[in-house]
Formats: C-alpha cells, structure tokens, sequence
C-alpha cells in the first residue's frame, strides 16, 4: 500500500475510534423510594414523576440515556447500577420514605459506592413535582439531571442523597457510612453557587436563582468538611449558618471527580498521548519499510 493511502487509513481509523471514545452512555440507576406516597394512595405519581424526568435525559446536557429500577423496600435489586439515588425525606409527602432496607443493605455490605458522591439539603424530588416544578431546566429538573448524570458517569456506584442524607432528622452520616463532614438541620431559601463552579460540568445550565426561592429550597446542611473527601458546591447564602467560621454548603460531592463530566466519556489525556504515540510509532516503521522497498 502506497504511503500516502497508508495515511489516509490511519486517519480513518483515528476518526472513528475517537468518535466512539467521545459519546454519550446509558445509566442504570437504582432509585430508592422507602415506598413514599406522593399522593392519592399509591407509590405510583413519585414514580412516574422519575419516569417523566428519565425521558429528559437523552435530549438534556450529558446527553444520557436513564434505565431506571426502582427499589421500595426488601432486598436491594441486582445490579450493576451506576447510580443510587435516594428519595428526600423533606417535603409534603402523603407517606414519608421508610429507609429500613437501604440502612440494612448498607449494614451487610450489599452497597458500595463508587468514586461520585453527591449529599445534598435540597430536595429536588419533591419540588420537581410541586413547586416550582419540571417546567424549566434551572431548577429542580435540571439540578436532578445535572447531578444524576454526573454521579452516574464516575467509576462503580455513584450516589445522590436528597433533602437529607437519607432519612429523617438530619443525621445521614451513619445511615450511609460516609464520614468526613458534619451536618445539621439549618433550612435556606437562598441557595447560592460559588463563582468557583459555576462552570463546572454538574452546574450545567444552572443559576443561583434556579436553584433558590422554592418555598424552602435547602433543608440541611454540611460544615466542617475533609478537604481530601469534600467540596461544598452550593452555599447558604442566607446568613443563617451557626458553623463559624467554616462555610455552610447546601450540597457537597467527592472531591477528586468534582469537576468531572455529566456523560460524554472523554478519553483521559493520558490515553489520548498513549493512542497518539502507537499511532506515530505505526507510521514510522510503514515509513521505514516503504523506503527499503523503494531502495
């Protein structure tokens, strides 16, 4: 094969192996509901309030499609899941959720969690179905896609607690293992996002007014955080936090993954170095060979 022809394959093959490194994926999520009732007297309107949310995904940023179980109670179902989200205690729920089996499958082991966690006082769930709404993306519906997407893009399970970090009364921590922080109960109608991460990919398409005034947008609250664990992405910015002098944070998430993706699997750089010399070094011995052949 002349030279030239060789180079036209390699770039190609560059061009569809690239293209099929950079795009979007298919989430299964495991969405814990404790058998909540949201109204009437069934579990059904919560649930097809996800469904409807889930049908956002695939045309919303991240670009993900949502393949969702939902868990009630019993067993954990089987997985693998990339995502665990846990309904919200808070909010006018008909039924609030019974946690009993996510705290039992945690106890035995049954969940790990993988490198995109996410515990947040704002309970999107339930203001996705009331006020304010699903109607625009800055609000409960985009901080839900937004953050679903980015837990669900890391590496093993990622978790997204909402309202509180996963039960009643504002201490999650042992309920979901997770340490690192301290928590209390202070409620915020004024949740604001540092300039810091305005720009990072699970703020997408998000402000400090979509994400305030929502009757009472947050409900709890972390402080003292590890720095190697933590980073607090959403304040209170009604100046009602006791935990001087450490910042209030409505939401924190891992610290290693905070400015990771919400879906397009990007290859890392250095894969992107590794593909490009294996790349190089192919047409340099192509190029060797065609000069002793012409020689």
């Amino acid at each position: 094969m002349p030279y030239k022809q060789f180079l036209k394959l390699i770039i190609l093959i560059t061009g569809v192996t690239l293209s099929g490194m950079v795009s979007a994926s298919s989430l299964n999520i495991l969405w814990y509901t404790g058998g909540m009732v949201s109204g009437g007297t069934s579990i059904s309107d919560y649930n097809t309030a996800v469904n409807d949310l889930a049908a956002l995904a695939p045309t919303s940023p991240g670009g993900n499609t949502w393949n969702v179980t939902f868990w009630d109670s019993g067993s954990m179902p089987t997985g693998p899941f990339n995502a665990l989200v846990i309904a919200s205690p808070e909010g006018k729920w008909a039924t609030y959720p019974d946690y009993s089996a996510l705290q039992t499958a945690i106890a035995g082991g049954s969940i790990t969690y993988g490198n995109r966690l996410m515990l947040t006082g704002q309970d999107a769930d339930w203001h996705y179905q009331n006020y304010p709404g699903p109607a625009n993306f800055d609000g409960p519906q985009g901080f839900l896609l937004d953050s679903i997407n980015w837990a669900g893009s890391g590496t093993g399970m990622g978790l997204v607690a909402l309202g509180v970090e996963g039960q009643v009364g504002c201490s999650g921590g042992p309920l979901l293992g997770l340490t690192g922080y301290s928590s209390d109960c202070a409620a915020s109608n004024n949740v604001q996002i540092p300039g810091a991460y305005a720009s990072f990919p699970i703020n997408t398409g998000l402000t400090t007014h979509g994400l305030s005034n929502w009757s009472v947008s947050g409900h709890s609250e972390f402080f003292g955080l590890d720095s190697t664990q933590w980073v607090g992405i959403n304040v209170d910015g009604s100046g009602a936090c006791t935990a001087s002098p450490d910042p209030c944070y409505v939401t924190i998430v891992s610290a290693e993954t905070v400015d990771g993706g919400i879906g397009v699997s990007v290859p890392e750089p250095g894969e992107l170095g590794i593909f490009g010399f294996g790349i190089l070094l192919i047409s340099m011995l192509f190029a060797a060979r065609q000069r002793r052949m012409e020689a």
